[in-house]
Protein backbone atom coordinates (compact mmCIF):
# COMPACT_ATOMS: atom_id res chain seq x y z
CA UNK A 1 0.00 0.00 0.00
CA UNK A 2 2.67 2.15 1.27
CA UNK A 3 4.46 1.57 -2.41
CA UNK A 4 1.26 2.21 -4.27
CA UNK A 5 1.14 5.89 -2.48
CA UNK A 6 4.55 6.25 -3.16
CA UNK A 7 4.21 5.67 -6.70
CA UNK A 8 1.21 8.01 -7.25
CA UNK A 9 2.93 10.81 -5.21
CA UNK A 10 5.80 10.61 -7.83
CA UNK A 11 3.54 10.41 -10.84
CA UNK A 12 1.33 13.51 -9.26
CA UNK A 13 4.86 15.11 -8.95
CA UNK A 14 5.74 14.57 -12.51
CA UNK A 15 2.34 15.60 -13.59
CA UNK A 16 3.07 19.05 -11.60
CA UNK A 17 6.24 19.43 -13.25
CA UNK A 18 4.92 19.13 -16.56
CA UNK A 19 1.98 21.33 -16.39
CA UNK A 20 4.56 23.84 -15.32
CA UNK A 21 6.84 23.56 -17.70
CA UNK A 22 4.21 23.63 -20.09
CA UNK A 23 2.67 27.08 -18.73
CA UNK A 24 5.70 28.57 -19.09
CA UNK A 25 6.73 27.91 -22.25
CA UNK A 26 3.06 28.60 -23.57
CA UNK A 27 3.66 32.37 -22.16
CA UNK A 28 7.15 32.60 -23.81
CA UNK A 29 6.01 31.38 -26.88
CA UNK A 30 2.65 34.00 -26.10
CA UNK A 31 5.19 37.21 -25.17
CA UNK A 32 7.83 36.26 -28.09
CA UNK A 33 4.43 36.39 -30.95
CA UNK A 34 3.19 39.51 -29.30
CA UNK A 35 6.19 41.51 -28.71
CA UNK A 36 7.72 42.76 -32.67
CA UNK A 37 11.07 42.51 -33.72
CA UNK A 38 13.10 45.82 -34.43
CA UNK A 39 14.40 45.13 -37.75
CA UNK A 40 17.26 47.30 -38.56
CA UNK A 41 16.93 49.13 -42.21
CA UNK A 42 20.86 48.87 -43.70
CA UNK A 43 20.15 50.13 -47.12
CA UNK A 44 22.04 53.19 -48.27
CA UNK A 45 20.38 54.39 -51.49
CA UNK A 46 22.76 56.09 -53.47
CA UNK A 47 20.99 56.82 -57.02
CA UNK A 48 21.04 60.29 -56.46
CA UNK A 49 25.00 60.97 -56.33
CA UNK A 50 26.73 61.91 -59.71
CA UNK A 51 29.40 60.50 -60.85
CA UNK A 52 31.40 63.63 -60.86
CA UNK A 53 34.82 63.90 -58.57
CA UNK A 54 36.70 66.25 -57.25
CA UNK A 55 40.31 65.97 -55.91
CA UNK A 56 41.05 67.29 -52.90
CA UNK A 57 42.81 70.23 -53.04
CA UNK A 58 42.03 71.31 -56.64
CA UNK A 59 38.52 73.04 -56.21
CA UNK A 60 39.58 76.02 -54.14
CA UNK A 61 35.33 76.09 -53.53
CA UNK A 62 35.15 72.98 -51.53
CA UNK A 63 35.18 73.34 -48.00
CA UNK A 64 34.04 70.93 -45.07
CA UNK A 65 31.97 73.09 -42.86
CA UNK A 66 30.76 71.51 -39.10
CA UNK A 67 31.51 67.53 -41.18
CA UNK A 68 29.39 68.74 -43.95
CA UNK A 69 31.44 69.30 -47.51
CA UNK A 70 30.36 72.71 -49.57
CA UNK A 71 30.46 73.32 -52.71
CA UNK A 72 30.81 77.25 -52.55
CA UNK A 73 27.14 77.98 -51.61
CA UNK A 74 26.02 74.35 -51.97
CA UNK A 75 26.45 70.81 -51.05
CA UNK A 76 28.65 69.14 -52.36
CA UNK A 77 27.27 65.68 -53.92
CA UNK A 78 29.80 63.28 -56.00
CA UNK A 79 33.12 61.71 -55.27
CA UNK A 80 35.46 63.05 -53.20
CA UNK A 81 39.33 61.52 -53.76
CA UNK A 82 42.07 62.40 -51.60
CA UNK A 83 46.14 61.52 -53.32
CA UNK A 84 49.32 60.63 -52.14
CA UNK A 85 52.49 62.54 -52.72
CA UNK A 86 53.01 59.82 -55.62
CA UNK A 87 49.74 60.31 -57.29
CA UNK A 88 48.22 57.04 -55.58
CA UNK A 89 44.67 57.17 -54.22
CA UNK A 90 44.42 57.96 -50.34
CA UNK A 91 40.92 58.03 -50.02
CA UNK A 92 37.97 57.57 -52.08
CA UNK A 93 34.16 59.28 -50.39
CA UNK A 94 31.04 58.93 -52.18
CA UNK A 95 29.07 62.12 -50.82
CA UNK A 96 25.49 63.41 -50.98
CA UNK A 97 24.28 66.68 -50.22
CA UNK A 98 27.48 66.90 -48.15
CA UNK A 99 27.68 63.78 -46.47
CA UNK A 100 29.23 60.81 -46.43
CA UNK A 101 27.09 58.98 -47.95
CA UNK A 102 27.59 55.26 -49.38
CA UNK A 103 30.78 53.80 -49.87
CA UNK A 104 34.18 55.31 -48.25
CA UNK A 105 37.80 53.88 -49.13
CA UNK A 106 40.89 54.49 -47.91
CA UNK A 107 44.39 52.79 -49.53
CA UNK A 108 48.03 52.38 -48.21
CA UNK A 109 50.55 54.48 -50.11
CA UNK A 110 51.56 50.98 -51.90
CA UNK A 111 48.18 50.73 -52.97
CA UNK A 112 46.81 48.21 -50.91
CA UNK A 113 43.56 48.29 -49.01
CA UNK A 114 43.71 49.87 -45.60
CA UNK A 115 39.67 49.89 -44.78
CA UNK A 116 36.21 49.82 -46.44
CA UNK A 117 33.49 51.77 -45.02
CA UNK A 118 29.78 52.61 -45.30
CA UNK A 119 28.09 55.64 -44.63
CA UNK A 120 24.15 56.90 -44.21
CA UNK A 121 24.23 60.45 -43.96
CA UNK A 122 27.23 60.86 -42.39
CA UNK A 123 26.55 58.22 -39.85
CA UNK A 124 28.28 54.68 -40.05
CA UNK A 125 25.85 51.86 -41.26
CA UNK A 126 26.87 48.53 -42.35
CA UNK A 127 30.23 46.72 -42.79
CA UNK A 128 32.78 48.17 -41.82
CA UNK A 129 36.47 46.13 -42.45
CA UNK A 130 40.08 47.03 -42.47
CA UNK A 131 43.36 45.47 -43.14
CA UNK A 132 47.09 44.98 -41.90
CA UNK A 133 49.52 46.42 -44.53
CA UNK A 134 51.44 42.91 -43.97
CA UNK A 135 49.82 41.15 -47.34
CA UNK A 136 46.04 41.56 -47.10
CA UNK A 137 45.38 40.19 -43.96
CA UNK A 138 42.31 41.20 -42.02
CA UNK A 139 42.51 43.57 -39.30
CA UNK A 140 38.60 44.35 -38.04
CA UNK A 141 35.11 43.49 -39.23
CA UNK A 142 32.39 45.17 -37.71
CA UNK A 143 29.10 46.34 -38.20
CA UNK A 144 27.29 49.67 -37.23
CA UNK A 145 23.72 50.82 -37.47
CA UNK A 146 23.47 54.74 -36.92
CA UNK A 147 26.82 54.80 -35.50
CA UNK A 148 26.23 52.33 -32.84
CA UNK A 149 27.94 48.88 -32.94
CA UNK A 150 25.89 45.87 -33.72
CA UNK A 151 25.56 42.41 -33.91
CA UNK A 152 29.83 40.52 -34.15
CA UNK A 153 32.50 42.55 -33.86
CA UNK A 154 35.66 40.85 -35.23
CA UNK A 155 39.49 41.91 -34.61
CA UNK A 156 42.85 39.60 -35.69
CA UNK A 157 45.86 39.59 -34.78
CA UNK A 158 48.76 40.74 -37.74
CA UNK A 159 49.40 36.90 -37.98
CA UNK A 160 45.45 36.20 -38.71
CA UNK A 161 44.97 34.55 -35.29
CA UNK A 162 41.75 36.01 -33.79
CA UNK A 163 41.89 38.83 -31.07
CA UNK A 164 38.66 39.82 -30.14
CA UNK A 165 35.23 38.22 -31.32
CA UNK A 166 32.42 40.72 -29.17
CA UNK A 167 28.56 40.58 -29.48
CA UNK A 168 26.46 44.36 -29.37
CA UNK A 169 23.34 45.38 -29.55
CA UNK A 170 22.84 48.83 -29.60
CA UNK A 171 26.85 49.86 -28.78
CA UNK A 172 26.36 48.34 -25.68
CA UNK A 173 27.98 44.15 -24.84
CA UNK A 174 25.19 41.67 -25.42
CA UNK A 175 26.33 37.94 -25.68
CA UNK A 176 28.71 35.84 -26.04
CA UNK A 177 32.61 38.02 -25.80
CA UNK A 178 35.82 36.40 -26.44
CA UNK A 179 39.57 37.60 -26.30
CA UNK A 180 42.73 35.53 -27.31
CA UNK A 181 46.40 36.01 -26.78
CA UNK A 182 48.59 36.21 -29.45
CA UNK A 183 49.56 32.38 -29.07
CA UNK A 184 45.77 31.42 -29.18
CA UNK A 185 45.25 31.42 -25.39
CA UNK A 186 41.82 31.97 -24.48
CA UNK A 187 41.71 34.42 -21.50
CA UNK A 188 38.80 36.34 -21.99
CA UNK A 189 35.26 34.36 -22.11
CA UNK A 190 32.13 35.66 -20.95
CA UNK A 191 28.61 36.36 -21.49
CA UNK A 192 27.05 39.90 -21.18
CA UNK A 193 23.50 40.56 -20.54
CA UNK A 194 21.66 43.31 -19.47
CA UNK A 195 25.25 45.59 -18.24
CA UNK A 196 26.29 42.31 -16.13
CA UNK A 197 29.23 39.82 -17.00
CA UNK A 198 29.48 36.21 -16.35
CA UNK A 199 32.73 34.15 -17.27
CA UNK A 200 36.46 34.37 -17.69
CA UNK A 201 37.72 37.58 -17.17
CA UNK A 202 41.17 38.00 -16.92
CA UNK A 203 42.26 41.37 -18.98
CA UNK A 204 41.10 44.46 -19.86
CA UNK A 205 39.86 44.93 -23.38
CA UNK A 206 41.96 48.14 -23.73
CA UNK A 207 44.88 45.90 -23.89
CA UNK A 208 46.61 43.19 -25.75
CA UNK A 209 48.72 40.62 -24.76
CA UNK A 210 51.52 39.26 -26.82
CA UNK A 211 53.97 36.48 -25.39
CA UNK A 212 52.31 37.19 -21.86
CA UNK A 213 52.89 40.54 -21.69
CA UNK A 214 50.52 43.53 -21.77
CA UNK A 215 50.97 45.92 -24.64
CA UNK A 216 48.78 49.07 -25.05
CA UNK A 217 46.81 49.03 -27.81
Amino acid sequence: MAQRAHSLNRVFLFATAYCCLWVVLSSCHIASTNTPLRVKDYTIDTSGIPPDTIVLGSDQRLALINGVYWQGNQKYSGILKELYPNGTTKTYASIFQGMLHGLYKSFYENGHPYEVRLYRNNLSTGRHYGYWPEGGILKFDYTYFEEKREGLQKRWYKNGKPYLFTNYTDDHEDGLQRGWRENGKLYLNYVAKDGHRYGLQQSALCYTLIKQKIKAR
